[in-house]
């Protein structure tokens, strides 16, 4: 039977709270360690992309050789496409068949939306409770980003980095200044809550963030309009 995206997305953020849930139990005897903090953020993370984003095939890959990658996963944002499409037009949108960011290329998305599917993505957690992510970080991320990701597939694949943090004015001069498609999501840690931890009212995304790179590779998509208007909700 067939599902609207919202009411599909909703579901799996049932799912998700579910496995959420079934990791606190399963690591009790862990849960004052950093490992576990990390590993919930992780989770909380995957619950957040794959409701409010859309993405799917999330797969938590953190561990001691991950190489810098916590998440691996796939974004279908022609659905996201569509749905907002629906409400705003966007195909009436003059999309230039090529643009420039930082001196590179590039051919938007919405110009291979139909021959491709989907993007892959690459997902970094930082599980900072009060440091905000450095320059340093980012850098990181971007020699993962140069290792892992071909010359050819370097516009098929999003990398992205989660914090609980703003970030700084460096951190954002620094994403800019890169020739990729980077974005940075600002995602609240899961707040305790008796014995447990609270899965409804903390654990959120709260920012979304496309460096330059990502903003024409991504325009005309329709995904900060689709997180403005929490079209995730409207099942």
């Amino acid at each position: 039977m067939y599902r609207p995206l919202q009411l599909r997305l909703t579901i799996k953020r049932w799912k998700s709270n579910e496995a959420i849930q079934n990791f606190i139990q399963q690591n009790q005897s862990i849960a004052q360690s950093s490992v576990f903090q990390g590993t919930l953020y992780e989770h909380t993370v995957m619950r957040e992309l794959q409701y409010k984003l859309a993405m799917t095939k999330l797969q938590n890959t953190g561990g001691a050789n991950d190489k810098g990658v916590d998440i691996k996963g796939c974004w279908p944002i022609g659905k996201i496409y569509d749905t907002m499409n629906g409400i705003l037009q966007l195909d009436s949108l003059a999309i230039p068949k090529r643009c420039q960011a930082n001196g590179a290329i590039l051919k938007p998305y919405r110009h291979k939306m139909a021959t491709e599917a989907q993007l892959k993505v690459l997902v970094q957690c930082k599980a900072f409770r009060s440091s905000k992510v450095a320059p340093r970080e980012f850098r990181e991320l971007v020699g993962t980003f140069v290792s892992m990701v071909p010359s050819t597939q370097r516009n098929k694949t999003i990398i992205m980095m989660c914090s609980p943090n703003m970030l700084t004015r460096e951190g954002i001069t620094l994403i800019n200044s890169v020739r990729m498609p980077l974005i940075y999501l600002r995602i609240e840690m899961l707040q305790p809550e008796g014995t447990g931890y609270n899965l409804v009212d903390s654990g959120k995304l709260l920012n979304y963030y496309e460096n330059d790179y990502a903003a024409q590779f991504l325009q005309g998509c329709g995904i900060k309009e689709w997180l403005k208007l929490a079209m995730f909700n409207k099942s």
